[in-house]
């Protein structure tokens, strides 16, 4: 059976399955259970007992589970992405004028700023980089961020890291996560096909916990 006769024949189970899911881009949530339907395909056994359909369908839920922990994650912080984007600049204008990496202190003093509100969004930009990637000891992406107190050098570091990914998984990240493109938008901007998005952004996303780790 090849892909777009599997998506067709399966669609109602993967309609039915995001039903499920609120506040979500439901074309951002179709294209995630296509990857959990493609990951079920490619997994089955056919000589299982157990009927395909009930076999895809907790692949299908998982994959949409992972998306929307992502996706509500984002938009809970983007006012502090704002911040964060903010704070970027503001570092990069005082590297040049001061001849060294500022502090927190140097660049909450020149925003106006309280640096405790630059530490907290710095903090919640590594929240939305999670989606819940298993690690090893059942610990998870967010865990393992979280658990490392976030702080300044831990956000030029994730900065860093973003810049050295490779095309098109740098402009995939900061579309998704700093622009705050669904995976539909980005699709089209970027001429992709919105299941080679989905996989690149999960990809990026594990290519970035290994620079951090």
């Amino acid at each position: 059976m090849n892909k777009e006769t599997l998506i067709e024949e399966f669609r109602p189970l993967i309609k039915s399955i995001a039903s499920n899911f609120y506040d979500v881009d439901y074309n951002d949530l179709f294209q995630a259970g296509v990857v959990g339907l493609m990951y079920a395909y490619n997994n089955y056994k056919k000589d299982s007992i157990t009927k395909f359909s009930s076999y895809a369908y907790k692949y299908i839920f998982g994959e949409m589970y992972k998306y929307t922990l992502s996706a509500k994650a984002l938009k809970q912080n983007r006012d502090m992405l704002k911040i964060v984007k903010l704070v970027e600049k503001t570092s990069t204008y005082l590297t040049q004028t001061m001849g060294k990496v500022p502090s927190i202190d140097d660049i909450a003093k020149y925003l106006e700023m309280d640096p405790n509100l630059i530490n907290l969004a710095i903090s919640s930009t590594f929240t939305i980089l999670s989606l819940d990637k298993e690690i090893d000891d059942d610990t998870t992406l967010y865990n393992a961020i979280k658990d490392n107190s976030a702080n300044y050098q831990d956000y030029m570091d994730l900065n860093w890291s973003i810049e050295n990914l490779e095309e098109p998984y740098k402009s995939i990240i900061k579309l998704r996560y700093f622009d705050d493109y669904t995976q539909t938008e980005v699709a089209k901007k970027l001429k992709l096909s919105q299941v080679k998005v989905s996989r690149y952004e999960k990809k990026s996303l594990e290519k970035l916990y290994e620079y951090l780790n």
